[in-house]
């Protein structure tokens, strides 16, 4: 093993005798460094390279090992590190005491080499274990974060599943492209599916502008609502605008695609299924209604029911387009909202 990779044991000791046999024991296979001082260790545990373990005596002039302890404990940057006492004292109390300032364990004086080699390498290969095991949960926290919104994963994690629960007044988007399938029969996969991402990134960032969180992606389908899991003020008119942004983003003309999005609001279930994979979904009528407020749009447009409408209509202009048979609702009235308005707008604030 080369110099680079072998760990760090920083000694703390002021006898020379004590230092010569501990370095002695450990110079073959880790670098070390000597601190004769509790203000040196501590400062050398403070520097750039950090200690991987920490090989404390107890009994010092000055500061002793138990307040130097202490202090590593009590600073974010240092607390991390292990630190394990050489002592010659061997009673109950003093190893609770290095204990309860956060040692992990003790070398007793006289020193016997091969106990010294092994519970430095035993504590070693813990804390590198510890630290694979801290480095493979922040990566699970990072994909439940990238699969779920945050506050279904802070579920996940506290409780090992999210409750479902009933929300009311949520603002339901459904976004897709035209044209998408026609595209995909006479184009490569790699373009296709690297042309799409690009375009969902856009998505995501629109939704996340607008106070929206992205529910999932179908194919060439977006999903996202306001109002479930995160307050916002105005989730159906933040909804509506974020409709708009998507219609009105500008597409290679070439890839003959164009964007139509549907918005509903009213009440929706919430929940998780299955568990191999999970899936954060939400059901009800006004999903339902919002998918076939999508069907009915146009390319440019976004439609919305007419309890939308009512609540936005001071805000933008539509066009009424009819009305929608719903089983169990009757008609429910559409209208359509052109992406255009959004243009002229920022047209409007640009000049």
């Amino acid at each position: 093993m080369s110099t680079v990779d072998r760990n760090l044991v920083l000694i703390v000791d002021d006898t020379p005798t004590n230092v010569a046999v501990i370095s002695g024991l450990l110079k073959e296979k880790y670098k070390t460094k000597v601190a004769t001082n509790g203000e040196k260790a501590l400062a050398i545990a403070n520097g750039a390279e950090k200690p991987d373990l920490i090989l404390l005596d107890v009994m010092m002039p000055g500061m002793d090992g138990y307040e130097v302890c202490r202090r590593l404990k009590a600073n974010p940057e240092t607390a991390e590190i292990p630190v394990m006492f050489l002592t010659a004292k061997t009673d109950a109390v003093d190893e609770e005491k290095g204990f309860e300032v956060g040692g992990i364990d003790y070398i007793h004086k006289p020193f016997s080499g091969p106990i010294v080699l092994a519970r430095v390498k035993t504590q070693l290969a813990l804390q590198e274990a510890l630290s694979e095991a801290r480095e493979a949960h922040n990566e699970a926290d990072q994909l439940l974060h990238a699969l779920l919104p945050r506050k279904a994963a802070e579920e996940i994690r506290s409780y090992g599943t999210v409750i479902p629960k009933r929300h009311e007044n949520v603002a339901v988007l459904f976004c897709d492209v035209t044209n998408f399938t026609a595209y995909c029969d006479k184009n490569e996969p790699e373009d296709v599916v690297s042309r799409l991402d690009a375009l969902f990134v856009i998505f995501e960032r629109i939704t996340a502008q607008n106070g929206l969180e992205k529910i999932k992606t179908i194919g060439d389908g977006f999903m996202a609502v306001a109002g479930l899991l995160q307050e916002i003020e105005d989730p159906v008119g933040s909804a509506v605008h974020c409709g708009l942004e998507m219609a009105s983003t500008l597409i290679d003309a070439d890839l003959g695609w164009d964007v139509r999005v549907g918005v509903n609001a009213g009440p929706v279930v919430a929940g998780i299924v299955g568990q191999e994979r999970y899936q954060f979904d939400i059901w009800g009528d006004t999903v339902n209604v919002a998918a076939r407020m999508l069907e009915k749009s146009k390319p440019g447009t976004v439609a919305v029911t007419g309890h939308v409408w009512d609540l936005v209509s001071s805000r933008f202009e539509a066009e009424k387009l009819g009305e929608l048979d719903v089983k169990g609702k009757g008609a429910v009235p559409i209208h359509s909202l052109d992406a255009e308005q959004i243009l002229r707008n920022k047209d409007k604030v640009a000049s």
